[in-house]
């Protein structure tokens, strides 16, 4: 298999596409999924994904700052409190599928002109995505899946 059909085949089974596949024993009990990502400037990151998500964070503190996304803690944290030493941004790309692609990518580029990725939406199979910056260089994808 190639990356592009793991890439393919990790993004149907995350997204609710694929048949689940038999139970491997003992399953571990996830109450909420999330994810981070490390920053410098975290009011100025605050800002920016308020704009994006349209809506203001669920969880504030200092250093750590969360934002309920489809049920899940998208969460910005600044990388001297919680990521020391860890490598600048770019080595994970949280994604996000979207009803409307075409909505998401006029949102994005109304609100952050400049931060689209090159060549803008790409269509792929049933997978149509874009990516973008964020201020701190950490680059997000948004996607959305239409079955054949």
């Amino acid at each position: 298999m190639g990356i592009r059909e793991a890439m393919i085949a990790g993004l149907m089974a995350t997204t609710g596409i694929a048949t689940p596949g038999p139970a491997l024993g003992q399953t571990l009990d996830v109450v909420r999924f999330g994810v981070y990502v490390a920053v410098d400037d975290v009011e100025r990151s605050v800002t920016f994904y308020e704009k994006l998500f349209g809506k203001p964070p669920q969880v504030r503190t200092p250093a750590l700052v969360g934002f309920d996304v489809a049920g899940g803690l998208f969460g910005v944290v600044s990388r001297s409190a919680y990521a020391a030493g860890s490598p600048e941004a770019g080595r994970v790309r949280p994604y996000m599928r979207v009803a409307d692609i075409e909505a998401a990518f006029s949102r994005v580029t109304a609100m952050a002109p400049g931060s689209i990725a090159a060549p803008g939406i790409v269509t792929e199979g049933p997978f149509r995505f874009f990516r973008f910056v964020d201020p701190e260089g950490n680059v997000l994808e948004i996607f959305s899946f239409t079955p054949k």
